[in-house]
């Protein structure tokens, strides 16, 4: 690349790491403060489960349906769309009265973040040459941990001032705003200068891969390692505050700020299954080795949990490090999921396309998670929770290795997924 078409790549993905880790802000801001907003506005575990569920079901039908229509979208403007309405919803959180208003008012948010995703991997798939694909997937792989991680943060703080619960909502709704406006406004320059730059990617012509019955089946078989990825990684991630305050005694604003470890950890994972990728581009095997480490990890966690006891600060010491691996092992999965495998399918298969749709599966995880979890809590202990975790986790890695064995079986090892 020339030096004039390589800043412009790097200003688009740049724009998009922005605007994602923004979005992320404004979508993790309700789970972050759940524990506060509950005991400010009298509501049960499984009443806050569902809002979050009203969340992700929105988010992942309209992943599926952005993800359809993203063929046809300017995605300058599609995603300053999204930025501005996530802003707007945010700030109805804060005149929501009740908990019952509220599960959909963030069901709105849930449609306008779906835009996101497609739109973002269409805005890199169609401008960046094969040599930036990699910096690019590394770089929007730490969106959602930072973007945690900021969220998380900004809940912490506001939790030991004993902020009132708007303030949570307030203050994503004007970075989002920010945001928005910085896109549309730099994400036009970037174009014409891409424009009139030599030696940029040029998107080719889609030309199917042949649909042999391995290659449906093993698409079948990522369809639910992502439903199970969505589920394992914000099932944790949504609860692990409350597990540490009910089980070890934590206080509210430690156990959100402890939490902060998490998405920090799961910068790693993405960087080790793109780093993996290099050597091994058949991602169900990476998928079925990264499962298998979450599954012992699940399994440690349930024999932990089993002998926890509350006022026991320091005990939950172990627990927080086997979270920190789990959310390493999801952050990879996901990663191979929603960003390598449609990057790299980008001459086959439309990306945006095939990112919203397997993001969607991602979120019909999701939303099981935080409703049946919190259920499950509300009704038995966090023991029953983690017993279902593992189930998934045995589950996923099962099939992965269930597909790896098919694609071997046929002699279609370099198959993509």
């Amino acid at each position: 690349m020339d030096k004039k078409s390589k800043r412009a790549a790097t200003l688009i993905i740049f724009l998009c790491w922005a605007a994602y880790t923004a979005a992320y802000i404004g979508r993790l801001n309700f789970n972050a403060y759940i524990e506060p907003i509950r005991d400010q506005i009298g509501a049960s575990k499984t009443e806050m489960g569902l809002v979050s569920s009203f969340f992700f079901f929105s988010y992942g039908a309209g992943q599926l349906i952005h993800g359809i229509l993203s063929r046809k979208y300017n995605t300058r403007w599609s995603v300053a769309v999204a930025l501005f309405g996530s802003a707007a919803v945010n700030i109805g959180m804060t005149l929501s009265p009740s908990v019952a208003s509220m599960k959909y008012v963030w069901l709105l948010n849930g449609f306008f973040q779906s835009i996101l995703w497609s739109s973002l991997i269409k805005t890199l798939s169609d401008r960046l040459p094969d040599e930036m694909l990699p910096k690019a997937i590394v770089v929007m792989s730490t969106t959602a941990a930072l973007g945690t991680f900021l969220a998380y943060g900004m809940s912490a703080l506001l939790s030991s001032l004993g902020a009132a619960y708007r303030w949570v909502f307030l203050i994503p709704a004007v970075l989002l705003a920010v945001i928005g406006l910085g896109w549309f406004v730099f994400v036009g320059k970037a174009d014409s200068r891409l424009q009139s730059a030599q030696n940029v990617y040029v998107p080719q012509k889609k030309t199917m891969p042949r649909l042999t019955p391995v290659f449906v089946f093993t698409g079948l078989l990522l369809t639910v390692a992502a439903i199970a990825n969505g589920f394992l990684k914000d099932g944790i991630t949504t609860w692990t505050p409350s597990i540490l305050k009910e089980n070890y005694g934590m206080k509210e604003s430690l156990s959100i700020l402890v939490t902060l470890l998490l998405p920090m950890i799961s910068i790693f994972g993405a960087w080790f299954s793109t780093t993996i990728h290099k050597r091994q581009k058949n991602t169900s095997v990476i998928n079925g080795i990264l499962y298998c480490i979450e599954t012992v990890v699940l399994l440690l966690v349930l024999l932990l949990t089993r002998h926890a006891t509350a006022g026991g600060a320091k005990g939950a010491v172990p627990l927080v490090l086997l979270f920190g691996v789990s959310a390493m092992m999801m952050a990879a999965v996901n990663n191979v999921i929603t960003s390598i495998v449609p990057m790299y399918m980008r001459d086959t298969m439309d990306s945006g396309l095939l990112a919203g749709v397997l993001d969607t599966f991602c979120y019909v995880g999701s939303t099981l998670s935080t409703a049946l979890l919190g259920y499950i809590a509300d009704r038995g202990s966090w023991n029953g929770v983690f017993m279902c975790l593992c189930l998934f986790g045995v589950a996923a890695c099962a099939l992965c290795w269930v597909s790896v064995l098919a694609a071997r079986r046929r002699k279609e090892n370099e198959i993509v997924f």
